[in-house]
């Protein structure tokens, strides 16, 4: 399934207190505002058990010139914009390249 040089991209948000449902809402928007042909093959949207505010973003994108054109875009900027004020502190995150993708389905 994998070439080997996906583009991946992790992060962790940390919402205000009280607003993660707001913060997965927007980030939603977010990636479906990039469309189809923005080069994103997956996503996940994770939140953390130990903390009820945290919420891990994970990408995996064709290459990073995908990325960087789709998270350039205006409908994607303007979701982006609306995330800063719902955190309550600076996201943390990577970027790195995909050495395996994979799924159950692809393996069996």
């Amino acid at each position: 399934m994998s070439s080997g040089n996906e583009f991946s991209v992790y992060g962790r948000l940390t919402a205000l207190p009280g607003r993660r449902d707001d913060l997965i809402t927007v980030l939603l928007e977010g990636l479906r505002a990039g469309g189809d042909a923005g080069g994103l093959l997956a996503y996940s949207i994770n939140t953390a058990f130990d903390d009820p505010d945290t919420v891990w973003l994970t990408q995996l994108w064709t290459d990073q010139e995908a990325h960087d054109a789709t998270t350039r875009s205006e409908p994607v900027a303007a979701a982006t914009r609306r995330i800063a004020p719902l955190l309550a502190r600076q996201p943390e995150g990577s970027y790195g390249r995909a050495v395996h993708v994979g799924s159950r389905a692809a393996d069996s």
